[in-house]
């Protein structure tokens, strides 16, 4: 029988970890916020961590045995945006950080982290929002990088008295996440995109330490700070892994298996065919224990693993994660995929 887990103290360390920014490129508040709280939380467990120059969170759990270490893996970065350019109006051009549709944060609220160390509030807006002042044809146009700019709250109408305010090229937005838990069970947000998946990492390490038992195997809790554009978990490793579990959200869609109660074990994404043998342990592990579980296939998608595997890692790579729904949009799972989640790691960190 598995340890219990606590889904309140998931649901718990989400809610705080949802609420700070850290959009690819800027995510030293959240490792320095997740690495304080491993620390405390196992403090009475030989663990050992360690930020890397990269400024990526490793966590080391020494296993019963050592010849097959294990590692799992988690991103902390999310999409968000930086300033592209100041525009004439005093408002900002954004670029894009990590892949998300212009229509999905139309009217979002947002954090300009400005180069002077200051902060302001500002909102995603359409450069023709009035209804009262522009032409249907106007309002209704396609949304991209050139009709979308940051509103401020600050007064500022030139770029001159932008500039004023320390905000810069190159300065980093953050999407207001939004999280609300709902009595129903389900948790809604921007950014459930991964961090619900390090709530599940979390979650099953809080199990172990609760119930007093070591992973099967070295284990190497991994939070990578660049998952979105690419190269995350391509280092951070030690040379003799033999396992990487990516954990992601599961996509939620028409057509798909995944659903926001499960864990969904994915055994094809964009860049091929995960581990077939790896996954199949996973499937089993999961029908041992009888979780609620699905495979499904993605796609328009890619995980930290394939980054480790194109830099070389020659290690066994599955993928597996929490069922999220309208993934890069305004996201929503259930407790009990972050439960299911949690289980089969688990599983898979005491199995042999």
């Amino acid at each position: 029988m598995l340890p219990a887990v606590n889904v309140d103290v998931m649901v718990q360390f989400l809610t705080e970890l949802l609420n700070i920014p850290s959009p690819t490129g800027d995510t030293d508040r959240a490792i320095e916020w997740l690495e304080e709280k491993f620390a405390a939380s196992f403090a009475n467990v030989p663990i050992t961590l360690k930020r890397t120059p990269k400024g990526l969170l490793v966590v080391h759990w020494p296993g019963k045995k050592q010849d097959a270490p294990r590692g799992l893996t988690a991103h902390v970065d999310t999409l968000g945006a930086m300033v592209r350019q100041i525009k004439r109006n005093g408002r900002l051009r954004m670029t894009q950080l990590g892949g998300w549709s212009w229509t999905s944060v139309e009217g979002e609220g947002v954090t300009i982290f400005a180069s002077n160390g200051q902060t302001y509030r500002g909102t995603i807006l359409p450069t023709h929002a009035s209804i009262h002042a522009h032409t249907s044809k106007d309002r209704n146009a396609p949304r991209d990088d050139t009709n979308m700019e940051v509103r401020i709250d600050a007064t500022t109408t030139s770029e001159k008295e932008t500039e004023a305010l320390g905000i810069r090229v190159g300065d980093i937005i953050a999407v207001d996440p939004r999280v609300e838990v709902g009595d129903m069970g389900f948790i809604r947000s921007r950014h459930l995109d991964d961090k619900a998946s390090i709530a599940c990492m979390f979650g099953a390490m809080f199990a172990l330490a609760e119930a007093g038992v070591q992973p099967t195997q070295d284990s190497y809790f991994h939070i990578s700070n660049y998952e979105e554009v690419g190269h995350g978990a391509a280092t951070g490793f030690p040379a003799n892994l033999t396992d990487l579990i990516s954990i992601d959200m599961a996509v939620v869609a028409p057509q798909q298996t995944s659903n926001e109660y499960s864990v969904t074990i994915c055994a094809k994404d964009s860049a091929g065919p995960y581990h077939m043998q790896l996954r199949r342990e996973l499937e089993a592990l999961a029908e041992a224990n009888g979780l609620r579980y699905a495979t499904d296939i993605y796609p328009y998608y890619g995980s930290d693993g394939e980054s480790l595997w194109r830099a070389g890692g020659d290690v066994r790579v599955g993928l597996i994660g929490p069922g999220v729904d309208a993934s890069h949009h305004y996201e929503r799972t259930h407790r009990d995929a972050l439960d299911n989640t949690a289980k089969l790691l688990l599983a898979y960190l005491l199995s042999d």
